[in-house]
């Protein structure tokens, strides 16, 4: 299972969306959302990931007008689709002050689009964690996920600042 650091914060909930706190604090069970129709979108720092269908996968909401998020972080977005019975799901990942689109999605709003979408998660959380034994990833570093996502291309910023990141050409 991959998880993010013991410090990630069980937020309060967003509209359309359960309180954290409410499920014990330990973070809002993604799996459980599948059956929810969000109104708008938000925002959710993915607290645990497991890579099996089933298993462990939570996340915390991202409060605010301005969310933020730091070096690490693996997000969820999650909003009503184009259609109206679907709901449109991205996942974003963090690193040096970067956020980056990893996958995006709209699926059918048939309560199954958490399964769909975990293995994504899963791997941004494995790559991240991987990456952060080589390079600093910016933990300090916030940021702003509604500005930063608009203008968002795919790839992580180059180069990574750090212990000797290399990049083995074959």
């Amino acid at each position: 299972m991959t998880s993010t650091p013991e410090s990630a914060p069980a937020l309060a909930g967003a509209p359309g969306l359960p309180d954290a706190a409410a499920s014990g604090g330990g973070g809002i069970d993604v799996l459980s959302l599948g059956r929810l129709r969000p109104a708008s979108a938000a925002w959710l720092l993915v607290t645990a990931a497991d890579g099996l269908a089933g298993e462990t996968f939570t996340a915390s909401v991202v409060p605010g007008p301005q969310p933020c998020a730091h070096g690490g972080d693996v997000l969820l977005r999650i909003g009503p689709g184009a259609e109206a019975a679907s709901v449109s799901v991205s996942v974003w990942a963090v690193a040096a002050g970067t956020l980056v689109p990893v996958a995006d999605w709209d699926l059918p709003d048939d309560g199954a689009w958490a399964e769909g979408v975990r293995p994504a998660v899963a791997f941004a959380m494995s790559a991240l964690a991987a990456l952060k034994e080589h390079a600093d990833l910016g933990s300090s570093d916030a940021v702003d996920l509604d500005d930063d996502a608009d203008g968002a291309v795919a790839g992580l910023p180059w180069p990574l600042p750090g212990r000797g990141l290399a990049v083995a050409v074959g």
